[in-house]
């Protein structure tokens, strides 16, 4: 929590804790809204994307039986009802088709409602960004037929089974976009990445593609095994939660500042040398995350809480 010391009545940055406890982070009509634009999209002309938005395009969330990948020489055992006979004709020589196997159709959440996502200083929480992507994505998933299941992590896990009816992806959302509980004193009764990566490889069917849906605060080079260990049997994509206050520190004179366990501290943003430091340690910071993403085989995506979600989700088209 931040307050500044310039006036005599603090003013608080938007917090979780003092703004959004008693409101719902995505309401009914917001949820509607963002799946009639959904299938407002699956409407328009087919064109190749490489979004994580499914649609009715192509892309790391959409994969329907199997795709011919190459042809062989026939081998002892192999399905005949997978023969190429066209080639067999050609060749005077028995000729089988190379199936790559697709993923199964389902798609798995992680949605972090954690401390550090209560919070946003423009735009949105970014517990509400996250909420805000899940639903275009689980939409998404919907208009392709394929399943949606998940997990939201507040200051417990909640698990939602997949089924490709609307219904039961609405009671993912509805969780997602529940009214945020208050800051616990402390995190030691919060769930830790480690444990939530072991649940999640518990709980996604194999071949599920997997979206975390996270700030990745606690995500650390100890995690690779775990990270892994998912890659092995998933496609997955993380989608990193951003405030622009987590990149840059503006200059707004002295600020005294709450964090989590009640402590109390004073931090003067007009000194010009500890804005560089903190840029160029919150840049460190996400590079760091990248380069462990990478080693992975995990992909990034930024989501930033000021900007429009729908649109960032669709900017790799």
């Amino acid at each position: 929590m931040i307050h500044t010391l310039n006036n005599n009545t603090p003013r608080s940055v938007r917090h979780a804790h003092e703004t959004t406890t008693e409101h719902r982070l995505l309401s009914t009509v917001d949820l509607e809204q963002l799946q009639l634009k959904i299938l407002e999209r699956t409407m328009r002309p087919r064109h190749r994307v490489t979004s994580p938005i499914i649609g009715q395009h192509p892309s790391i969330f959409r994969g329907h039986g199997m795709e011919l990948e190459d042809m062989r020489a026939y081998q002892a055992g192999d399905d005949v009802r997978y023969m190429d006979w066209r080639a067999t004709a050609r060749s005077g020589k028995p000729i089988m088709k190379v199936f790559r196997e697709e993923r199964s159709q389902g798609l798995f959440f992680m949605i972090d409602r954690r401390a550090s996502m209560h919070f946003g200083t423009r735009g949105e929480l970014k517990a509400v960004t996250a909420a805000r992507s899940a639903a275009i994505l689980a939409f998404s998933a919907l208009a392709a037929r394929d399943s949606v299941a998940g997990m939201v992590v507040e200051s417990d896990e909640k698990f939602f089974p997949g089924a490709r009816d609307i219904n039961n992806a609405l009671q993912l959302l509805r969780a997602a976009s529940a009214p945020l509980t208050p800051l616990p004193m402390t995190d030691q009764h919060t769930t830790t990445m480690s444990t939530l990566l072991a649940q999640i490889d518990r709980a996604a069917g194999r071949g599920t593609s997997i979206c975390l849906i996270s700030d990745f605060k606690d995500l650390r080079a100890e995690h690779v095994p775990a990270l892994l260990q998912l890659t092995a049997s998933h496609e997955v994509l993380a989608l990193q939660v951003i405030d622009p206050a987590e990149e840059t520190l503006s200059d707004a004179g002295k600020l005294r500042m709450t964090s989590p366990n009640g402590e109390l501290f004073v931090v003067d943003t007009a000194d010009a040398g500890l804005r560089t430091r903190y840029a160029h340690a919150m840049a460190k910071q996400h590079a760091d995350l990248a380069q462990l993403f990478a080693r992975t085989g995990i992909s990034l995506q930024h989501l930033y809480t000021h900007k429009d979600t729908f649109e960032q989700l669709s900017s790799h088209e």
